[in-house]
Order: C-alpha cells, then structure tokens, then sequence
C-alpha cells in the first residue's frame, strides 16, 4: 500500500508524539559488564490487517493483505537478522523504508524482497522457488552495509544516512488462516559485537499512531490531483503511482474518484480477470497457468486517511469494500463484472449471475470514493498488466494497453442491471 503522500519532514517524531512505539536499538553495555539490553521496542510493534481495520484503517487499505512493522533506528553498523518460516499464504515479502515511508535503492540493491528471492535454508523448501510445502526456513538480513551478489539481504537506509529511522515490514497476502495463523518471524539486532533477540509484542497495534502522521499532511497530492475532484459520474480508470505510505513495489494500480449515484442507481465495472494461482497458497514463480500473482478491487474513502469502506451491519457482521481474486465471480468467457451499490441494493445485485457486489460507504454515502483495481507481480509475458501502463497517464493509454482487461464503467438503474440491459 502506498499513501501517496508528499515528504513528510519529522515524520519519526510525529509516529512518537502519536505514541507509536519508538525505534529499537542495541544499548551497548559498560565494557565491563558482559551484559547488554534492548531500549525499548519488541518486535513487530504494529500490526495492519483485516483484525485490525476496526482500530487501524488508512492507506488505502487491501483487506486481503496483512503487515507486521519494525521501526527501528538507523546506524551504520547494524545488523537485523530475521529469521522465520514460509507461511501458507499466496504471497510474502519483506521490504526497507527511509523515515518519510518509501522505498530506495542503495548501493544496487532494492529496498524489497518477494518471497520468489528468497534462499531458503539448506535443508529447506522455498514453496515459491519449487514445489514444496510451506514452513520451510529462512533467515535475511538488514545491513547498513549490504552489497550486491549478498543473498537475503535488504539494505538498512538510503546511501548516506547514517542516523535516523527506518521501518522494516513483514508483509502477508491470502494468509490461510487469515493473519492470526501467520507465525512471526524472529528479530535479533546485531551492533558493535552486540546482540539481543527482541521479545515477541503482544496486542501491538497503535491506534493512531499513522493515522496522526496522515492528518499532518496537506493533502493526498498525487491521488488528488490526478482524479477529477467535481464529475460524479465515472471519468475512466488511470494508472496512479501507488495507494498509500509505506509502497508495496509488487502492486500497481488503476484509480477512478466517483460520487454514488442519484436514484438508487449502481456503478458496475467490467474487464477480463488475469489469471492467478489456484488457492491461498504457496506456488512457484512465474507460474505458467496464471498472469499475475494477485488482484483485487476496493472502494476506499478519498480523504485523508484513506480508510477502505468498511460497513458495520444490523447483523453484526462488517462488510469491507474490497473483493480479492478468491471472492470475485469470474464469468465463461473469463470476465469479471464489479457492481458497486448499497448494502441495501446487495441481495438484489448478487442475484445477477455473475455479478459481484462491493459497497458504497454507510458512514460517508455523500463522500467522495476511490476505486482502486490492483495488479501483483506480472508474468514478464503478460503485457496487459497495469505495471505496463505509463503512470499518471489518461484513461485512454492504459485502455490502449490493457485491452480487454482495462476495467470499463457504466451507471444503470437496478432494473437495467437485472433486465442483462446494464454494460460498460
């Protein structure tokens, strides 16, 4: 996920005024003492995933996603050592952050490791490399002095930093199980000979500690800027060069900004589905059989904080405006059809064979929605893909690259929908 936002200048001390758990660091003991302690911190101190969007929903949020967080304090020196198993889960990565929450390059190397780069363990699986159940080992390491041709290592900031924060995130898609199951992996901080194994957190999700940082920014100046901010009708989907802070490089996005219609009128959103792999699980990749690794739609709020809809119902059960590839329907001709409505007009919309249903926002039925349509990590053969389309273009280029796939927008009644007389 990726906020869009501008830097934010002193984004570490508004994360600490906000009560986000501060970095984690090695406190070097007196020479004498033999001994040494971590200054404050465990590991994993902020949790974001479909648990948590009741206390914790910003950022364009996909619910199909789950994030484990790391802050921690940059030194030349330091060495974070992370250790773990392959989860069941469709995909993981790891990813570095610089202090105003993107990604970077140092000395050649990318600030992001998918699950397909990771060397497993010698005695070890990797379930993304070759077939093999998951659960298998790995260790990676984050290093201040990382150098090309290294195996599993992230660098620990940007080429000249040396003091500071920075964040490490463990992310999780399609966990079977959901989050809950995914068995974290161990964090040992590495400095000056020093080493400590930081203690696992419980509960440890700091409500507003980002949500504090988001309400620091202006605006959503990308997002904003590149969506029609009057029309009420859809305007075309465009590519955007993320959703959100903290920017998952394997995603990319097409974005449309629309009121909900007048009249009890409904949205629908019509494209080809990619293909992906079968199941929550683990698959090596590429894959032949699929086109990308992951895709999903979601309807989000467009101001800051960019929470995705989420609608507590009479029943007592939520609704979250997202539908990932497991619960989109997919049609005989390999289509999906998206119809975005009330949770009222939700019987009468999924009686529409094919249809899928995704709601508007009971809190906010008069704001301004953002629809997002996410593409993960294209088989260098499919072209149609939204990483293929020129970010910040018009309509009109990424529907000249994807084709069939490029996602294309009609307003009908309820009836036009259910008499087959509603299409894009």
């Amino acid at each position: 996920m990726k906020f869009l936002l501008p830097a934010l200048a002193g984004a570490a001390a508004v994360l600490m005024a906000a009560g986000f758990p501060g970095p984690v660091t090695v406190a070097h003991a007196d020479p004498g003492a033999g001994s040494s302690d971590i200054a404050g911190g465990c590991s994993w101190s902020m949790e974001l995933s479909p648990r948590t969007l009741g206390t914790l929903n910003f950022a364009y949020p996909d619910s199909g996603a789950a994030y484990w967080i790391l802050p921690y304090q940059v030194s030349p020196t330091l060495n974070i050592t992370v250790s773990g198993q392959f989860p069941d889960a469709r995909y993981m990565s790891f990813n570095t952050y610089d202090s105003r929450f993107s990604s970077f390059t140092a000395a050649g190397i990318d600030s992001a490791l998918p699950d397909d780069h990771i060397t497993p363990a010698a005695d070890a699986v990797n379930p993304w490399q070759q077939a093999g159940a998951p659960g298998g080992n790995y260790s990676i390491s984050v290093r201040g002095d990382a150098s090309p041709g290294q195996p599993n290592v992230l660098p620990l900031a940007p080429a000249g930093t040396s003091s500071g924060i920075g964040y490490l995130i463990y992310r999780v898609y399609l966990p079977t199980g959901g989050p809950g199951a995914v068995s974290l992996p161990s964090v040992t901080l590495t400095d000056h000979g020093t080493s400590n194994t930081l203690r696992p957190c419980v509960g440890g999700v700091a409500g507003e500690a980002l949500g504090t940082v988001l309400g620091a920014a202006d605006d959503l100046i990308a997002l904003r800027s590149m969506l029609p901010s009057a029309p009420s009708a859809p305007t075309g989907f465009r590519r955007v060069t993320g959703a959100g802070a903290f920017p998952n490089v394997d995603n990319a996005y097409l974005a449309d900004a629309l009121d909900r219609p007048a009249d009890g009128q409904v949205v629908l959103i019509h494209g080809k589905a990619p293909t992906v792999p079968a199941g929550p699980h683990p698959t090596p990749w590429p894959n032949a059989s699929a086109d990308v690794r992951y895709f999903s739609l979601c309807v989000n709020m467009l101001d800051l904080p960019g929470p995705v809809v989420r609608n507590a119902l009479p029943d007592n059960t939520v609704d979250v405006g997202c539908r990932n590839d497991t619960d989109t329907r997919i049609d005989s001709s390999g289509d999906y059809t998206y119809v975005v409505g009330t949770e009222q007009q939700r019987s009468a919309i999924e009686a529409v064979p094919g249809v899928t249903f995704v709601p508007w926002s009971l809190q906010g039925p008069n704001a301004r929605h953002a629809i997002l349509l996410r593409n993960m990590l294209p088989d260098s053969n499919f072209g149609q893909a939204v990483q293929y389309v020129a970010p910040n273009s018009d309509p009109a280029v990424a529907a000249s690259v994807m084709g069939d796939y490029y996602p294309s927008t009609a307003t009908c009644t309820i009836e036009a929908l259910q008499a087959g007389n509603c299409s894009a």
